[in-house]
């Protein structure tokens, strides 16, 4: 194909100009600070509106400081103190914001402060919590646990009627599960993992009354592989682990 005269061939080996390289970067730098500045919009630990949907008026809190912000989740993970009777205790929350379909919102949510410390002590490079349960993964495990629970009693132990109430962790035995460090092969196909293990003692005391009291266990717990490599589930030992785990 003949080039009109005066018009130079474009040349596609030529080297991309320095010029292109600054602003390729600057719109690179421009869209982290858009996404690291947007975490603002996840309230801070100590703002007002966050104190006051997590204590409803109803005691206060002292020492409020951030123990981590999982800017990947948009998640903070908060520690305080909460005085009565004349004694302090600690006290944990989240302030998380959930996307929907066209808007979000923030969900605020109470923790044991154990296990906000281990989760949100240490953030990796890209936002998530450090420690993900590897090579099993933070869902997985937590999947494993519930259904090795349910393979214990028959039968899940749910209050579905709390569900427009609380978040399922509190309504259900195994509350939340947290990975202390990478789980460690002990026999090809069988991981060992250090977990911390929150679980809900829970009875009903009348139709519309139900009581709660969470329990922290420190343990190993060993899980298995499936055949097709895509599944893991908790080993025959699971109920002596979790017998055997340490009530913190």
């Amino acid at each position: 194909m003949t080039m009109p005269s005066g018009l130079a061939a474009p040349d596609n080996d030529a080297p991309v100009s320095p010029l292109a390289w600054l602003t390729l970067a600057a719109l690179l730098v421009a869209g982290l600070a858009w996404y690291w500045f947007s975490s603002y919009a996840v309230p801070r630990c100590d703002a007002r509106q966050t104190v006051a949907a997590v204590t409803d008026g109803k005691f206060s809190l002292h020492d409020i400081k951030q123990a981590g912000y999982a800017w990947s989740r948009k998640t903070r993970g908060c520690l305080a103190t909460v005085s009565t009777h004349g004694k302090s205790m600690q006290y944990a929350y989240t302030v998380a914001r959930v996307e929907g379909r066209r808007t979000s919102r923030i969900v605020y949510d109470y923790a044991r402060p154990e296990l906000i410390q281990a989760r949100f002590g240490k953030i990796a490079w890209n936002g998530d919590f450090a420690q993900q349960a590897e090579p099993i993964g933070r869902e997985a495990l937590l999947q494993a646990i519930l259904a090795g629970m349910d393979g214990l009693r028959g039968k899940p132990l749910l209050f579905p009627d709390l569900g427009m109430l609380l978040s399922p962790r509190h309504y259900r035995e195994i509350a939340d599960v947290e990975a202390l460090a990478p789980c460690r092969e002990v026999r090809p196909g069988i991981q060992s993992c250090r977990l911390l293990v929150e679980r809900n003692d829970i009875a009903r005391r009348a139709p519309t009354t139900v009581s709660s009291l969470s329990v922290l266990q420190q343990g190993d717990f060993t899980f298995q592989r499936s055949k097709d490599g895509k599944h893991w589930s908790v080993t025959p030992r699971f109920r002596r682990e979790l017998d055997q785990a340490q009530v913190q």
